[in-house]
């Protein structure tokens, strides 16, 4: 009998060693993990997002939220909104404009700009809700002047601390701006704000497509605007960075926000929904979206200029995502560290790969063999003894992953090393390339990429704080071909952590913060390096131009020692508190492919 391609006998045989090992709590826990992978699901599996967010909202009861009690200050918590318009459709116009009138808090004042060129409907519209309300001003640029030029003389004249800009095709709830006022009264120094948001269809009036957004992460940024709308920014700010600029009229705020990656900013994200994007009949011609593409292609090859690096930048239509590649010195030596025991068959197949596949060749090869007593394995140590590139070490005794690898970090040559599993395959060739990118840079600390079962479903894709109350990797089990939650499986993108069965650090940056912590003997110390990295202040990311087949644990099993777990929830309780800042509130916690928490 075959169940997910084990047998009974072998299930069997394994389940006793867990409990022989690990005791009866354990081996529980194992029990339904193994249930949970192989199809026991939440009310949300199998559903897609829309779905899901029907229930959500359902639960949620639409989530009208409670204001009464928060107070901002009045003196100085009034911001101005920044509405260009440029010809919309005019009911979203007006349900824009409705939303502001509808606001919980009154401390708020209003800029229209539109064009001479603007359609005499848009302008009636316009002068008619203008009279409506004395917080409404209507400016009007001529066309020789331009919008980007009558935008930044604007913003220069206003008096306010902070704008909000908006899309005049979609809608603020009537709590956005107080929520907004509220965060900046508890910290004064915030730079800029944003929040969720999703789609209101015009003919069903359905909420539709949640983006329940992370919190700052500059790196996915150069991806895809994450940030979208509403976005509140310090005027002071605003104009630091130049303001908008001419010739990007079609991604003024994706601009905006991009060269602002450039400064250390202090960022608020209010995980709530506090803007609807109206989807209309009305169709974007080809040439607007294609300058949009264009415009928005080039602000992230700049951004990526002024951090010292030459990119190329590709957009894809169907992932609506950009692909982003980085110049990367090809001086830097890789050092690629892979500890091994008895696995001879299993680790020349990773090494035949890494060899034949890679087409970086500044690299050299540490395995280090813990105790090998297989005559087969043994044999082929051997034969690597006098290979180019490739050094065997000897670390005698009992396994203790930590204590392997940096034993193999100390003495390596590198100024990168790659953390590998002796279980993994090289799928990509550029694999080394891919995570020098990154790993190249100075904020940046650990890199991972994509890990895939030999079933071709997802073993990694970076990893999520707090899933099923410790750590657990994204999209764990899910086809390659899934798209992910708003894309993210294919975006490079901030995470909080990645796995070490393929890990990429600079050697300076993986000593400084100690190595890894001998303490985690089998699991848990790689997400314990990258928090650590993280406290002091390095992005890790993950990179999905990295593609490897990771045949997970043969060295080992595939056991967590639940000790170390639990060490590991006890060393980080207050982050899993907090929840993973790349993650959401309104998502999962019981599943890893970003389900909503229906």
């Amino acid at each position: 009998m075959k169940y997910s391609g084990t047998s009974l006998a072998e299930l069997c045989n394994r389940g006793a060693r867990i409990f022989k090992s690990y005791g009866f709590k354990y081996f529980i826990q194992r029990i339904w993990k193994y249930l949970r992978r192989r199809g026991w699901r939440s009310v949300a599996a199998g559903e897609d997002l829309n779905t899901q967010y029907r229930k959500w909202l359902a639960k949620t009861k639409g989530k009208q939220r409670d204001v009464s009690q928060i107070n901002p200050d009045v003196e100085t918590s009034k911001i101005s909104i920044i509405l260009p318009v440029v010809n919309p459709d005019t009911y979203s116009l007006q349900k824009a404009i409705e939303s502001l009138i509808d606001q919980t808090s009154p401390y708020w004042d209003l800029y229209l700009v539109h064009g001479i060129s603007s359609e005499e409907k848009v302008i009636e519209l316009l002068n008619k809700l203008a009279a409506k309300d004395n917080r409404f001003n209507i400016i009007r640029h001529y066309e020789e002047q331009g919008r980007t030029k009558a935008l930044n003389n604007l913003i220069a004249e206003i008096n306010t601390e902070y704008l909000l800009f908006m899309s005049p095709e979609g809608v603020l709830h009537p709590w956005a701006l107080t929520f907004f006022q509220q965060a900046i009264k508890e910290d004064r120094g915030l730079d800029f704000l944003y929040g969720d948001e999703d789609s209101l269809d015009e003919g069903s009036r359905e909420r539709v497509q949640p983006w329940f957004k992370p919190e700052w992460s500059p790196y996915l940024l150069h991806s895809f605007n994450y940030v979208g709308y509403p976005l509140v920014i310090r005027k002071n700010l605003f104009e630091q960075v130049g303001g908008f600029r001419e010739g990007y009229e079609n991604c003024d705020t994706y601009d905006l926000l991009l060269r602002m990656t450039d400064l250390p900013l202090k960022v608020k994200r209010i995980p709530d929904i506090l803007f609807s994007r109206i989807i209309s009949n009305s169709i974007t011609d080809q040439l607007t979206l294609e300058k949009a593409v264009n415009e928005s292609s080039m602000a992230v090859k700049e951004s990526l200029a002024r951090k010292g690096y030459t990119a190329s930048v590709e957009y894809s239509p169907s992932k609506g995502v950009f692909s982003y590649r980085v110049s990367i010195n090809k001086s830097d030596k890789i050092s690629i560290i892979i500890p091994t025991k008895d696995n001879g068959e299993v680790l020349q197949r990773c090494l035949e790969s890494i060899l034949n596949k890679s087409t970086y060749c500044n690299y050299e090869l540490i395995i280090i063999d813990n105790g090998s007593t297989d005559s087969l394995t043994l044999d082929y140590l051997a034969s690597l003894e006098n290979k180019k590139l490739i050094h065997v070490l000897r670390y005698p005794g009992e396994f203790n992953y930590p204590l392997i690898n940096n034993f193999g970090a100390a003495g390596a040559a590198g100024r990168h090393l790659v953390f590998l599993n002796d279980d993994t395959e090289i799928l990509s060739s550029d694999w080394l390339e891919a995570m020098l990118e990154f790993s190249q840079m100075s904020d940046v600390g650990a890199v991972g990429g994509l890990l895939l079962f030999p079933n071709e479903l997802i073993q990694h894709a970076g990893i999520v704080l707090g899933i099923r109350g410790s750590a657990s990797h994204a999209f764990y089990k899910c086809e390659e071909g899934h798209e992910g939650f708003y894309r993210l499986l294919n975006c490079v993108r901030n995470v909080s952590a990645v796995t070490a069965a393929c890990m990429m650090i600079e050697k300076e940056k993986f000593l400084r913060v100690g190595g890894f912590d001998a303490k985690f003997k089998v699991g848990m110390n790689d997400v314990d390096l990258c928090l650590r990295l993280n406290q002091q202040g390095y992005q890790n990311i993950y990179t999905p131009h990295v593609r490897l087949m990771h045949y997970e644990s043969l060295t080992r099993g595939e056991y967590v020692v639940q000790a170390e777990l639990d060490l590991f929830v006890t060393v980080y309780r207050d982050k899993i508190n907090l929840g993973d800042p790349y993650y959401h509130p309104y998502l999962s916690l019981e599943r890893n492919d970003y389900s909503l928490a229906v």
